[in-house]
């Protein structure tokens, strides 16, 4: 049956086992990999997308992150964005070696914090052989007030730990129900915005009870230092950008230069109308927001 749901797991080149499901389609056609949301098991929206391609001709991937949801990891809610783009490369490995999908047909997808990790791992994986990005967010940088006191804590941490303490955590949202600010991202966004962010963190807990609401210290370190734009200048690989018409926390105008600057001889840019990074989500309608990433990789693939 097509799309039929398997549960999967691979290793990586470090010992983790990440788990997650397959959906497959035809044996022997192509296949994404679908990368997931910020802090999120893959039940929170990415379980539709890979559902949907797995029902229109593609072999769908889609696995919790390390240290999230069914994967293996310690500490939970350890995010590492450079080591979660290195796992792209052992998914790639893991469906090559499978058997049911053409090895040479293989893509990768992303989306919000996850597009960045999905380009870096199609601009250093020749293996890839497409790659979809919607709604760029290139640069996690920390707020700039708040950067010295969160650095100083991580190192403070790092000691600790090797002294045998616990790591040090940051919940999502404090005492009075308010979502952090630290990534200067968020710290840059209107009052009101900054209103309606707990609000995906209420419905990520409805919705996924492998949901984890706090990150560990080194999870902001290591987004400090994590600076993917300029890897973007290696693709080659086609591509797809995506872009929410009313983003406003990366201002469409900034995204379109960045899809402009790629060397991909094969690439595609959408403005996803009435859509903004708040709503993206909002009664998502898979048809409409899947087509055209849908027929870029029938071109690009060939199927």
């Amino acid at each position: 049956m097509a799309g039929e749901r398997k549960d999967v797991e691979f290793r990586t080149t470090d010992g983790l086992t990440l788990r997650g499901w397959l959906f497959e389609g035809p044996k022997g056609g192509p296949a994404v990999i679908v990368n997931g949301a910020f802090n999120s098991p893959k039940e929170i929206f990415v379980e539709g997308v890979a559902g949907w391609f797995g029902t229109h001709g593609l072999t769908a991937l889609v696995y919790d992150a390390r240290t999230l949801g069914a994967s293996d990891g310690l500490p939970r809610n350890d995010l590492d964005p450079q080591k979660i783009t290195e796992d792209n490369h052992d998914a790639v490995t893991f469906l090559q070696d499978g058997g049911w999908v053409d090895p040479e047909r293989i893509a990768i997808w992303g989306f919000f914090w996850s597009s960045g990790i999905a380009l870096v791992a199609a601009a250093f994986d020749q293996r890839v052989a497409a790659v979809i990005s919607q709604g760029l967010m290139p640069d996690w940088g920390l707020n700039p007030p708040d950067q010295p006191a969160i650095l100083a804590r991580a190192v403070e941490d790092r000691a600790n730990q090797l002294r045998g303490h616990e790591p040090d955590y940051i919940p999502l949202l404090n005492e009075q129900g308010e979502h952090l600010m630290l990534f200067q991202y968020l710290a840059e966004m209107t009052p009101e915005q900054k209103l309606h962010m707990p609000a995906w963190v209420h419905n990520a807990k409805k919705r996924a009870p492998a949901f984890n609401d706090r990150l560990t210290i080194q999870s902001f370190y290591r987004h400090a230092i994590w600076k993917p734009l300029p890897l973007f200048a290696s693709m080659r690989t086609p591509v797809m950008i995506l872009t929410p018409e009313n983003d406003e926390i990366v201002s469409p105008a900034f995204q379109r230069s960045i899809f402009d600057g790629l060397q991909s001889e094969q690439k595609r840019f959408e403005i996803v109308k009435d859509r903004g990074h708040m709503n993206f989500l909002a009664n998502v309608n898979f048809d409409e927001l899947l087509a055209g990433q849908l027929a870029f990789l029938k071109d690009v693939l060939k199927f």
